[in-house]
């Protein structure tokens, strides 16, 4: 019996494609591999990280446009004191017509040889990031510091 090449997709693309594939969710998404987005910067030349801006979406579901069964549903679940499954309700036309999109540029990572995503970040989350810049400076010196001075212990030991 043959078998049919989605069955057998791990086969043509390897497992570690089918295990990077349901991932975490993120907030941010993005059509990836992006149509349109800023000409590629590698992080650093030593590293192998590539930056883009290109336009990403956040989904948020508007409870109210969803009909009254699905607003009283889905009050149940958030209320439930013992977790139902994951939380969400099953898909249908109602709900997909409840989301709002929302188009957002966005900042994102990738890995330079396989192409892979590895984070989207938009405007908000960037700003955030660049007041955290000293207190990251710090934390790095920190941790160069204390690595000097386990250095400096084994040396003294292997003299």
């Amino acid at each position: 019996m043959f078998l049919s090449s989605p069955l057998l997709g791990w086969r043509q693309r390897g497992w570690r494609w089918e295990a990077l594939q349901r991932g975490r969710r993120r907030w941010v998404h993005i059509e990836y591999p992006p149509r349109k987005r800023s000409p590629l910067k590698k992080l650093h030349d030593s590293h192998d990280k590539l930056v883009f801006v290109c336009q990403g979406y956040i989904d948020r579901l508007s409870v109210d446009k969803l009909p009254p069964a699905l607003q009283q549903r889905l009050k149940e679940l958030r209320a439930s004191p013992v977790p139902l499954y994951d939380g969400r309700l099953p898909w249908s036309q109602d709900v997909q017509r409840a989301i709002q999109r929302t188009v957002v540029p966005c900042l994102a990572f990738a890995t330079g040889r396989t192409h892979h995503l590895l984070e989207a970040f938009t405007m908000d989350e960037v700003l955030a990031l660049e007041k955290l810049i000293p207190e990251i400076r710090q934390a790095f010196a920190g941790r160069a510091r204390l690595a000097l001075h386990g250095m400096r212990g084994k040396q003294a030991v292997f003299c």
